[in-house]
């Protein structure tokens, strides 16, 4: 029984966010980031004007808004703003999995995320 429950609010959720395949919770980690950059939640919300909105919460409960979003087909662009600097993630999704690489101003790192569940 609850594995019919988990399939239906994964398919309602889904269902209710046509705009994108990227909107929800995402769980993050970037090897080689320091540690406070390094791990957190990724919230993507369809807006008003029918772009994507979101923002990062790292592990250390600092919030950064998500400059712009860009998904096309698989490929996924967003950037961040992050002590004055620049941040541009270039990823592929595949289900519930985001892999690829930040590029930052300390170099490139690698990017990977989940879908976070919601209990």
């Amino acid at each position: 029984m609850s594995i019919l429950l988990v399939v239906a609010f994964s398919n309602l959720s889904y269902a209710s966010s046509e705009e994108s395949p990227l909107v929800g919770s995402w769980e993050f980690n970037v090897t080689g980031a320091p540690w406070e950059y390094s791990r957190g939640l990724i919230i993507v919300e369809p807006g008003e004007d029918g772009e994507l909105s979101g923002k990062v919460e790292f592990s250390t409960g600092r919030v950064v808004q998500i400059a712009s979003i860009l998904v096309e087909d698989e490929s996924v662009v967003f950037e961040v703003v992050v002590d004055g600097y620049d941040v541009k993630s270039d990823l592929q999704l595949s289900g519930d999995d985001l892999q690829g690489v930040v590029q930052t101003i300390e170099g490139n790192m690698n990017f990977s995320a989940k879908r976070a569940v919601s209990e």
